[in-house]
């Protein structure tokens, strides 16, 4: 019984470790293509989980993890001649006056996690196989989460045991117009001078109210839009509308939905080929009624 609290114990902190990295940014890898640094977004070690719990294990004492690098680690990569090499394992270590100075993992130690990968005096990515994502230059679009950001420059590069098959280089951008993560998810720099009045979405989408007497005491609406599309001319040309709050009116959200579809111009990404309703997608959003 006790091994089995201690069990279920031990697997809900997993969980709730993976969570917490989740629901915070984490800082990218780094890697070097035809001379050039991108950041990485994502951590290939983390993809062989064997790897990744042997090189954690690695990592002095006196490491130092952070909320946007919980595996305590970055590593440094490099693409040439068409392959991806491991060139280096990075940490920060805590000194005596509770400062951090970066510090890399011995080439020894590298040799034994990464025994079955070495060509010679360097690491291929053997263990790896699929896409990964690089990205470079302004950052268009954060959300607090994960990786879950984009740039001006990515590149989407297929990995197949260490070889790169292929690679699709985007140029990003946005068309600005209305959203509704104007202070929400944004970038972060950007999030307190662009906050949305109340008043302003009275203004933007003036519902009848007094069509809906069960309003009568409400001070405000909770609508969620789910699967959002825009077009390049910045129009809303889909969305799915839902009340929370009071209670679910098809009625009312339809209202709303037109009205959403009316506006222009929201808000456009152009991400990685696609144009993506950022900001908009996914959202709930009070409407104040007074």
């Amino acid at each position: 019984m006790k091994d089995m609290n201690k069990k279920t114990i031990f697997t809900f902190a997993l969980i709730l470790m993976s969570l917490a990295a989740f629901a915070t940014g984490q800082d990218g890898d780094v890697i070097y293509i035809d001379g050039t640094q991108w950041t990485l977004l994502g951590q290939p070690i983390s993809r062989d989980t064997v790897l990744q719990r042997e090189v954690r294990a690695a990592l002095p004492q006196q490491h130092v993890t952070l909320s946007s690098n919980w595996s305590g680690f970055t590593a440094f990569w490099s693409i040439r001649q068409g392959t991806l090499y491991l060139d280096s394992i990075q940490y920060l270590r805590a000194t005596a006056d509770k400062k951090t100075c970066p510090e890399c993992i011995p080439t020894e130690t590298l040799k034994r996690v990464f025994k079955k990968y070495f060509e010679g005096n360097q690491i291929v990515a053997k263990w790896l196989k699929g896409d990964i994502r690089v990205a470079n230059g302004k950052m268009l679009y954060y959300e607090h989460m994960g990786y879950e950001r984009n740039y001006e420059e990515e590149q989407i590069i297929s990995i197949d045991h260490g070889k790169v098959t292929g690679a699709k280089a985007f140029h990003n951008y946005v068309v600005d117009g209305f959203s509704f993560d104007q202070g929400h998810r944004s970038l972060p720099k950007q999030a307190e001078a662009l906050k949305v009045r109340p008043t302003q979405l009275r203004e933007m989408f003036p519902l009848h109210v007094e069509r809906y007497p069960e309003l009568a005491n409400e001070k405000r609406i909770v609508f969620s839009i789910r699967r959002a599309k825009v077009d390049e001319t910045g129009h809303l040309v889909d969305c799915e509308v839902k009340v929370l709050k009071p209670n679910d009116n098809p009625q009312l959200a339809e209202e709303m939905a037109t009205l959403m579809k009316a506006y222009h111009p929201w808000r456009v990404s152009f991400i990685n080929g696609e144009y993506r309703a950022n900001g908009i997608e996914r959202y709930t959003f009070p409407y104040p009624l007074e």
